[in-house]
């Protein structure tokens, strides 16, 4: 009965690994022009803009530069989940439709995030790597003068 119950769910597991597959998701890959209105708004440089690409805007805004692992379809559904997540709190391909409050809003979560460590996420960090120490200096000090 127990034997049953085991090889019962790991047919279950590969009909649905199998079927995820099917599922990939790389919708989520404008330009990075949908980030300009924000970087313009904002006053960012060419080095907060690389730090930025490298570690925030592949799940904040209309552009993700997707790994080959992105292809793997259970990969895929955990990290299109986690896109659209991001895009929740904080979208900068929408900056230009944020009014002026929920921007500096917006901008003072980034400072929390990064200074308290919650951003970039744990499971991105492993994939991509840390922020170094001081990448996340410079995007602090950035976020502030901007409040």
């Amino acid at each position: 009965m127990k034997a049953r119950i085991i090889r019962t769910l790991i047919i279950a597991l590969i009909l649905f690994i199998i079927i995820a597959q099917f599922l990939v998701d790389k919708s989520n890959v404008s330009s990075y022009e949908s980030v300009k209105a924000f970087e313009i708004a904002e006053k960012v440089d060419e080095n907060i803009s690389r730090i930025l690409k490298n570690n925030c805007y592949d799940c904040h805004s209309n552009h993700t530069d997707y790994k080959w692992y992105g292809s793997i379809g259970v990969i895929n559904l955990f990290q299109s989940h986690h896109i659209e997540e991001g895009k929740e709190h904080l979208d900068f391909s929408a900056w230009d439709i944020y009014k002026e409050g929920k921007r500096k809003h917006k901008l003072e979560e980034v400072f929390e995030e990064i200074e308290e460590d919650h951003m970039p996420i744990t499971v991105y960090k492993i994939t991509h790597g840390s922020l170094s120490e001081t990448d996340k200096d410079a995007l602090l000090v950035w976020a502030k003068s901007r409040l």
